[in-house]
């Protein structure tokens, strides 16, 4: 396993993690991103004696989400990046779930709690995938929901009602924001950083 540091964001919750010599280390608190994430990578790296001149990456994450925890998230991976002169990649929270879970369907609907009674969803089919928002109600038409998949996501008994005919089997994710899962990914680092946040547009419009 290569060093690497992860880092996660939301408005209220920090998560790092730390790949270190065939150990991960990980720190996760209930506290103000903006003001408080820098502070739990240095309590991390200085409570496990950790050498930063052997990490060999940085990862965050893309979203979708709280778009100040996220470029919170980003700026301090991005910051990390060029002082140590290491790559640096983000990863979406859909390919965190998707990861974590194992379905038989190779059609899928993940979801994540959005605003309100809206959500984010990926819907993929084969070897294709569509991304947007939408809100319960409209989940079906937002997603082009016209064959049986697999639902899976934070909010499976609020979406489960909308999409039931659909459903062979459903699988609830909730502590996907941690930042170890990020780890997963590490083979994504390469020698070209490759940061940004998901954005997401409204199509079709709710």
């Amino acid at each position: 396993m290569k060093n690497i540091i992860a880092i996660t964001a939301c408005l209220k919750r920090c998560s790092v993690a730390i790949s270190y010599d065939e150990t991960i280390h990980q720190i996760n608190e209930n506290i103000d991103a903006a003001t408080n994430l820098a502070f739990l990578l240095q309590k991390l790296i200085e409570d496990n004696n950790l050498n930063l001149r052997k990490i060999d990456g940085v990862i965050t994450t893309s979203g979708p989400g709280s778009f100040t925890g996220i470029r919170t998230a980003q700026s301090l991976a991005k910051a990390i990046a060029l002082t140590l002169k290491i790559p640096s990649v983000s990863i979406n929270y859909f390919d965190i779930i998707e990861k974590l879970t194992s379905c038989k369907n190779e059609n899928k609907l993940i979801t994540i709690k959005a605003d309100k009674n809206q959500i984010y969803f990926k819907r993929i089919r084969k070897n294709a995938c569509d991304i947007g928002i939408s809100s319960y109600e409209n989940i079906i038409t937002s997603a082009n929901l016209d064959t049986n998949f697999a639902l899976i996501g934070d909010i499976i008994d609020e979406i489960l009602p909308y999409v039931s005919p659909y459903v062979t089997e459903y699988k609830k994710i909730i502590d996907f924001r941690d930042a170890k899962y990020l780890l997963n990914f590490t083979d994504k680092i390469t020698n070209e950083s490759k940061i940004q946040p998901l954005y997401i547009n409204l199509n079709p419009p709710i």
